[in-house]
């Protein structure tokens, strides 16, 4: 058995929450970046890359997170190109991930491996989790469900974990995953492809485009994964563990809290500005009904509904405008729901001109004329949010049961509301 060598203090509880909270407002930071910010970027890049033994990169700053994933994806790609190789997609692959590994995962493991192993190794693992649930309960619960993605999370799994989940790394975790790292890499896509794709490209073209699209292998989310470095830097500077590391470990804070999202590439850096606003619901979900939830200085913006982005045009079209078989060919559920949600179901099932087949409960199966065809709809409420949801079944279902059926894969399944 090891022994706990280390166990953190009444003082150190005390700090748990405040400290969380600090990250959390590092990671809503709405501020542009300054020339000092840039200046100590530059140094803490340069000290990431020298940690894992990389020369230093060239390094540019970008205006948006669209801007880095495009231009970023696009020079890992021109960069493999030029040593000769083929456009392929084993190719886009080398490009984008093989290459861009060492720099990147070196750079954070080196940066944070020893620190972190030297902080767990004997400490806290189970003494204090209850104790630290305890007291930031509050502060989690209130950020339910959005948070960052770890950027190194295999170098620091074992990192005091039961000390400091609760009220660092998942507190900072819950108020910030749909608002900044999940939000932000999809919408970029979608943005990126659709700036892109509408002419028809060459092969090495679209050979550029999959690198945008594959670069998730060089992305750091910068102050958007602040969940991890709460964590991390609490027995930094609280628990004050004595570690020759952290002279490391500190140009890995130091790009989090003064620039957003970056791509680390073997040759080049490039970091994106923190955006101009974010806006939430109460259940700090991304949310904004009457614009993006999020944008940037350059106009790139973002559009959610409820912790769901969403295209544009379900948020700046009013509810009595939508048009109900637009909703109904969301291909996306979440997305569908949310579109539904704001027109509202019986708005849209009157403009269907739908008619009942069967109503039970919660549920009712529906019949729709779709321009001279019959089309079978369920509508239900989702049990754990409440909301209405409209869903197409198979046109031989005839009952509400035989829909249920149809959904659960064929599989003989009573929800509770119909019992």
């Amino acid at each position: 058995m090891t022994k706990k060598l280390y166990s953190l203090t009444d003082e150190h509880r005390a700090q748990l929450t405040p400290w969380a909270d600090r990250w959390i407002k590092n990671a809503f930071n709405c501020d542009a970046m300054t020339e000092n910010d840039r200046e100590i970027m530059r140094r803490a890049i340069n000290g990431l890359y020298a940690a894992a033994d990389r020369k230093a990169p060239r390094i540019i700053f970008v205006s948006s997170p669209f801007v880095l994933r495009l231009a970023g994806g696009f020079s890992a790609g021109i960069w493999h190109t030029r040593s000769g190789a083929a456009p392929s997609r084993r190719a886009t692959m080398a490009a984008t991930r093989d290459a861009t590994r060492d720099a990147t995962r070196d750079a954070t493991m080196a940066a944070t491996r020893y620190a972190t192993m030297a902080a767990t190794r004997y400490a806290t693992m189970v003494a204090t989790r209850a104790a630290t649930r305890d007291a930031t309960r509050d502060a989690m619960w209130a950020a339910t469900m959005a948070a960052t993605m770890a950027a190194t999370w295999a170098a620091t799994r074992a990192a005091t974990w039961a000390a400091t989940r609760a009220a660092t790394r998942d507190a900072t975790w819950d108020a910030t995953m749909d608002a900044t790292r999940d939000a932000t890499w999809d919408a970029t896509w979608d943005a990126t492809w659709d700036a892109t794709w509408d002419a028809k490209l060459s092969p090495l073209a679209q050979f550029l485009l999959h690198c945008a699209h594959e670069c998730e292998g060089m992305w750091d989310g910068g102050n958007q994964w602040s969940a991890y470095v709460a964590y991390l830097s609490f027995f930094r500077h609280i628990a004050k563990l004595d570690l020759p590391e952290y002279e490391k470990f500190a140009h890995y804070e130091d790009s989090a809290i003064h620039g957003g999202p970056r791509i680390m590439h073997s040759e080049f850096c490039m970091v994106s500005d923190r955006p101009e606003f974010i806006h939430m619901n109460g259940q700090n979900q991304p949310h904004q009904t009457s614009g993006p939830f999020t944008q940037w200085r350059d106009g790139f913006a973002i559009y959610a509904l409820n912790g769901i982005v969403v295209p544009r045009w379900i948020v700046e079209t009013s509810a009595e405008e939508l048009d109900p078989k637009e909703i109904l060919k969301i291909a996306n559920v979440d997305q569908r729901r949310e579109a539904i949600r704001k027109a509202g179901a019986e708005r849209m099932i009157q403009k269907l001109g739908a008619k009942s087949i069967e109503c039970r409960g919660e549920y009712e199966l529906l019949s729709v004329d779709w321009t001279g065809s019959q089309r079978i709809y369920l509508k239900m409420r989702h049990p754990s949010i409440g909301v209405w949801h409209v869903e197409a079944v198979a046109p031989e279902c005839r009952t509400i049961q035989q829909a249920i059926n149809w959904r659960a894969g064929g599989r003989n399944w009573t929800p509770a509301q119909l019992t």
